[in-house]
């Protein structure tokens, strides 16, 4: 347990330096070819080729610095941005698995619900119809049509009026 602790740390830190060997080296290939065009520029105005290198490598080790400094502060906030949403995304995750299995619950516990009243038993059977209808809890509809049939059964002799899963009854207004 201790060695893989270990290997993923390592793994880590070589991530690391070789993100920052990455940044270094194209900062690094950019730069000569900015010289480049820097000494061609100052001597264009100057006319004297030592002048002009000087004022190139001069301005070149600034902005090399400038550079590999703002390419590693951005990659941090970059991964750092990334690595938020990714947890934002997980925990949205849990909490829908975990709304799932409340839904499941609590069509459990609605099936065993033994009522005379008939609003009750319109607002259960209305409660499981839109289990239903909704496509994104189709991985549970089987274990809830059952749950929906026991709940039938247990009051079938109470001359409730029988409400098809396509349809929802709403209380009738006086």
């Amino acid at each position: 347990m201790k060695w893989k602790k270990n290997q993923k740390n390592q793994n880590k830190k070589e991530k690391k330096d070789t993100l920052i060997k990455r940044s270094l080296i194209k900062s690094i290939v950019y730069r000569v070819i900015t010289l480049a065009l820097g000494t061609l520029t100052s001597y264009i105005f100057t006319g004297d080729i030592g002048v002009a290198t000087g004022l190139a490598l001069l301005t070149e080790t600034v902005q090399s610095v400038n550079y590999f400094v703002f390419e590693t502060i951005w990659s941090y906030y970059e991964r750092k941005r990334l690595r938020e949403k990714i947890e934002k995304e997980i925990i949205r995750e849990i909490d829908l698995k975990i709304n799932y299995e409340f839904l499941r619950e609590l069509s459990y516990e609605l099936s065993r619900f033994d009522t005379f009243v008939e609003e009750i038993y319109r607002s259960i059977i209305n409660f499981y119809n839109k289990l239903l209808k909704n496509e994104q809890l189709e991985d549970m509809h089987e274990e809830i049509k059952k749950h929906r049939e026991v709940f039938i059964k247990a009051h079938k002799g109470r001359n409730f009026k029988e409400i098809p899963i396509e349809e929802e009854i709403y209380e009738e207004e006086e």
